[in-house]
């Protein structure tokens, strides 16, 4: 049992921890939430060690030990991945080399005091060496790495070579293969990749030791804990299940303590009421002073947390963009001789809600940067559809930031025409508040540099919004500020993101780039696996995906060099495409035939012109900051939005269709 008794934390005169009392069981999984400053990172730190509590106490096992995962990469270099990972076990590598020494001992001394005692110390360390699974250390080191993403070829690097989020990723290794028998893991999947996090939620639900962790992946914390430990004003409040139960549980512990707020508002204002009114009258003199004790004694309530809503983002208003956002015609895109893209035709439409996923190192933020014109192509071609006015984020663009600016004119200066207001809530939804806004830039720590350069994007009109993990350095609460603010944005979304519920909840294509192609999957993150995982066990490679599968936008070069061309969508039943160089039986019928499809064609697109009509001004409605206060069926209307982009893209999907079937 993990527990603390009477805990208290300040720092400069803030009370981050107040007397807390709490404890948890030795194989107990625990999420920490709470806003950001409440102090999670904190409570982590104490329980490892890392810094000692003003007041109280903390008690665990004897002999347990308790390792720590911070957010920041610790320093490391001289050594490749595999012995930096193995360093781990340094204290294992002391023991065998004790136990080395009672050998030798042993050796020498066969009876007396010194051979028992060396032949007593021989079974202790042994069995702690077992213990520990020492002896297979380098395997379980190999797989660890694997797990989380590294190569073969990785293994004998360098430490030095790699990032500091690489470097987070060997740390995290490294706590994983030394195995305490309590974890504090402060942010784990910052730096993983969707497969990472599914390996790594996985290995968490077979630990056999307790873990603490505070994460951002709501999908994370659900698989991986069991209860869930709110931070707030200094004190902990415990609930049973993960992230989901979590929330369903606040929301009614915070309909109670609303409505006790609520109650001794309306209390105390009657009383002051009644003091106002009668203090002059002596007839009313012992009620009025009894009132007034009343009031001294009492003890005043605060708001219950999260009575104050996070600001939303509002988007400036720009002109609509052509139906053809993005178009890119064989394109190739080679560093030296690795190529990331060998001849993809890609197009992108007027509203399309699109998610690019791969492995790391399959060309994401590559196919971005493309598309956004920020490197130059190989070869092909990329055209911009007229009135496209993109906005593009990516973590470097925090370097682009002018240093000796506040945070509150380096966004100033992008937001032209806004009011401050405006400017002060997307600083807040960025998490900047209060003399936050008014920090250099220069003593901002890099999250909170990738948030104002996220904001400075957000800021300028945009009808196309090119994402490339914008969550990265985001809370929660702030996570589904900005997917709220994107649901709503009447433009295109193109985004890169390894939160699973930002894919599930925004995106309706997901564009799987790897081997130098992309392959379209309509759908969202869920659909998608689900519908890769049919095409995976389909018995035959060779065989084409489903209507429900995936649509290849470019050939792949076989060994042979030849380009293989995917086949065309098929067209409806009652649309059958006219043979190319195929002589026709009948004129009349042939001619029937495309003036079927012409009508249907026609028909078609006055469908899509009616939904985009009406799409346009449901658009301009939302955009109304007061929309929200305006309109009670705001939730409704919303809907309607998505439901008419979802129809208009099945629309020009036919559209598709009819024109293959009218040129075959």
């Amino acid at each position: 049992m993990l527990s603390l008794d009477n805990l208290s934390k300040s720092y400069g005169g803030r009370k981050i921890l107040d007397g807390v009392s709490w404890s948890m069981a030795d194989d107990g999984r625990v999420g920490l939430v709470g806003l950001n400053g409440a102090g999670k990172s904190t409570l982590l730190k104490m329980i490892a060690g890392v810094i000692p509590p003003d007041s109280g106490r903390i008690t665990r096992p004897q002999r347990t030990r308790v390792g720590y995962l911070a957010q920041d990469a610790p320093e490391m270099g001289g050594r490749s991945v595999l012995r930096e990972t193995l360093a781990a076990l340094d204290r294992m590598q002391a023991l065998d080399l004790r136990r080395k020494e009672v050998e030798q001992i042993l050796a020498h001394e066969h009876s007396g005091p010194a051979h028992d005692a060396a032949l007593e110390e021989l079974g202790e360390v042994l069995t702690e060496l077992e213990r520990h699974d020492f002896y297979s250390a380098e395997s379980r080191a190999t797989s660890v790495l694997f797990g989380l993403g590294f190569t073969d070829e990785d293994l004998g690097r360098d430490v030095v070579e790699f990032s500091g989020g690489i470097r987070m990723r060997i740390a995290l290794a490294k706590l994983l293969l030394d195995a305490p028998e309590f974890m504090m893991l402060d942010e784990p999947t910052n730096h993983l990749d969707i497969e990472a996090r599914n390996w790594l939620e996985d290995y968490l639900c077979a630990y056999q030791g307790g873990i603490i962790l505070v994460s951002h992946d709501r999908y994370f914390l659900d698989r991986v804990t069991t209860r869930t430990v709110e931070v707030s004003r200094g004190r902990l409040t415990e609930y049973v299940g993960g992230y989901s139960r979590y929330l369903v549980a606040r929301e009614e512990r915070f309909a109670l303590e609303m409505a006790t707020f609520e109650k001794q508002r309306l209390e105390i204002e009657h009383m002051e009421s009644f003091i106002s009114r009668f203090r002059y009258q002596a007839s009313k003199a012992r009620l009025v002073q009894s009132r007034i004790k009343q009031l001294d004694k009492l003890e005043r309530l605060q708001p219950p947390e999260g009575a104050q809503k996070p600001p939303a983002i509002s988007f400036p208003k720009c002109e609509r963009s052509t139906r053809r956002v993005f178009e890119l015609k064989g394109a190739v895109k080679r560093y030296g001789a690795l190529t990331v893209y060998d001849g993809v035709d890609l197009t992108i439409e007027r509203g399309a809600r699109i998610a690019l996923v791969g492995p790391n190192g399959s060309g994401k933020s590559t196919m971005m940067k493309l598309l956004a014109g920020v490197e130059a192509m190989t070869g092909g071609e990329r055209i911009v559809g007229a009135s496209v006015q993109a906005g593009y984020f990516a973590q470097n663009l925090a370097e682009s930031l002018s240093y000796e600016k506040t945070v509150l004119e380096e966004l100033s200066d992008s937001a032209q025409g806004r009011t401050m207001g405006e400017i002060r809530s997307l600083l807040g939804a960025m998490l900047f508040s209060g003399d936050d806004v008014y920090k250099r830039v220069e003593v901002l720590s890099g999250g909170e540099r990738a948030r104002l350069a996220l904001a400075k994007v957000l800021a300028r009109p945009s009808n196309c919004l090119l994402l490339d993990e914008p969550t990265n350095n985001l809370d929660i609460i702030a996570k589904d500020t900005l997917l709220d603010a994107l649901r709503r944005f009447p433009g295109t979304v193109i985004i890169v993101s390894h939160d699973r519920f930002i894919l599930n909840e925004l995106v309706t294509e997901v564009l799987e780039v790897g081997q130098g192609h992309a392959i379209r999957y309509l759908g969202n993150y869920d659909q998608y696996l689900e519908k890769k995982a049919q095409t995976d066990a389909a018995p035959s490679p060779s065989s084409q995906p489903t209507r429900s599968g995936p649509v290849q936008l470019r050939d792949t070069r076989g060994n042979n060099g030849n380009a293989s061309r995917p086949k065309k969508a098929e067209p409806p039943k009652d649309a059958q495409p006219v043979k190319a160089g195929h002589p026709a039986n009948d004129d009349r019928d042939a001619l029937r035939r495309r003036e079927r499809i012409a009508r249907q064609r026609t028909q078609i697109e006055a469908g899509i012109e009616q939904r985009e009509t009406e799409r346009a001004a449901l658009s301009a409605e939302m955009n109304d900051p007061n929309f929200y206060l305006a309109r009670k069926d705001a939730d409704d209307l919303i809907a309607r939005y998505e439901r008419l982009g979802h129809e208009i893209e099945k629309l020009y999907a036919d559209l598709v269709k009819f024109d293959e079937a009218a040129s075959a």
